[in-house]
């Protein structure tokens, strides 16, 4: 683990990689050697909330050739009914992104006007 921090907020004892094991799941973290307080980076504790259940629809990016993918949680794709070769219109927004799903078999219709 890559030291973020090389003395203790608490004592200004040095740190050292460590294992810890919170509610039975082990994570890497900088520990100190006098105190023993211990400090996590933010996708460590990212993935503890990950193994522990309480983010659920949080997935990591990938690389695929030379793009990069998201995954999508099952729940969302059953729910919204996406299908490969269905389309996500993404759209910049302020505080991240949104993703609107459009189906393939939607996008050359067009919506019917009364005269």
């Amino acid at each position: 683990m890559k030291k973020f921090i090389e003395k203790c907020y608490k004592c200004n004892a040095g740190v050292k990689a460590a294992r810890s094991v919170k509610e039975s799941i082990s994570l890497d973290c900088l520990k100190c050697i006098k105190c023993g307080e211990e400090y996590f980076t933010s996708s460590e504790l990212v993935r503890f909330d990950i193994l522990k259940g309480t983010r659920r629809l949080v997935r990591k990016f990938g690389v695929l050739g030379s793009s990069t993918i998201a995954r999508i949680p099952n729940s969302i794709v059953e729910e919204l009914n996406i299908k490969p070769g269905d389309y996500g219109v993404f759209e910049k927004r302020p505080d991240g992104i949104l993703i609107r799903p459009y189906h393939a078999g939607d996008l050359g219709k067009q919506p019917r006007t009364r005269m």
